[in-house]
């Protein structure tokens, strides 16, 4: 893919994304809302109307996952932030795993129909890039991320470590953590738990430094957190 292709790629990867999300969204929507206990006929008539509702969802959420995982997605593995950085197109390559990497870090905080904005991710990543330093870098991005409305959570399950208002904050400091160690493919998913786990310890401090925009006391807690992932 040439880096003149990839932002809109990313696009379209987002528009298929955010149609099987709303997808997903609506079904659930009219499943819990759909009357149940209605006299007959009307009740059969409810119930038909929700069952061809859920087969058309589920036929249309099939197409947009087969068009984004088989037609658009890279085959190649998940680079770490410094492979990220080497690359020939640092910017398509963040946004790729970036959105990886948060899938795994939001299920892990027991997040539930969960959005997020590769070409958001890409676009931060363009904004940044001028720093040498790979954890300030890392700073600067999380704190862009956090800010840049990228991700959307429905819904937030009770055994949840982290509340509502900070679990972007969190999740976003514990991909970037994650991004910034060191692992074979075979370990990713065991090192994300972990970066998401350090994130849960460490969240009123994450928060505190968010809240005062401190970019380098940030960097610096990331340079002291990447060799315990």
């Amino acid at each position: 893919m040439s880096p003149d292709f990839a932002p809109q790629t990313t696009h379209l990867k987002d528009v298929l994304r955010s149609l099987r999300y709303t997808l997903r969204r609506g079904r659930d929507t009219v499943k819990e809302t759909a009357p149940r206990r209605l006299p007959a006929p009307a009740s059969e008539i409810a119930l038909s109307a929700l069952g061809e509702i859920e087969v058309l969802a589920r036929n249309v959420d099939q197409l947009a996952c087969k068009l984004a995982h088989s037609v658009l997605e890279d085959s190649a593995k998940l680079k770490s932030f410094r492979e990220v950085i080497a690359s020939s197109r640092p910017q398509y390559e963040f946004s790729v795993a970036f959105y990886e990497t948060m899938k795994l870090v939001l299920s892990h905080l027991g997040a539930k129909r969960t959005l997020i904005n590769q070409s958001a991710a890409l676009r931060a990543f363009v904004r940044t890039a001028a720093s040498q330093d790979v954890y300030q870098l890392a700073a600067q991005l999380t704190l862009h991320l956090a800010d840049e409305g990228l991700i959307t959570v429905d819904q937030l399950e009770d055994r949840s470590p982290v509340a509502r208002p900070e679990i972007i904050v969190v999740a976003v400091f514990a991909g970037m953590l994650s991004l910034l160690a060191e692992s074979d493919d075979a370990g990713r998913e065991v090192m994300i738990a972990a970066a998401t786990d350090i994130a849960v310890a460490l969240q009123e401090k994450i928060m505190d430094l968010y809240r005062e925009k401190d970019g380098p006391a940030l960097a610096a807690l990331f340079q002291r957190c990447a060799g315990h992932v």
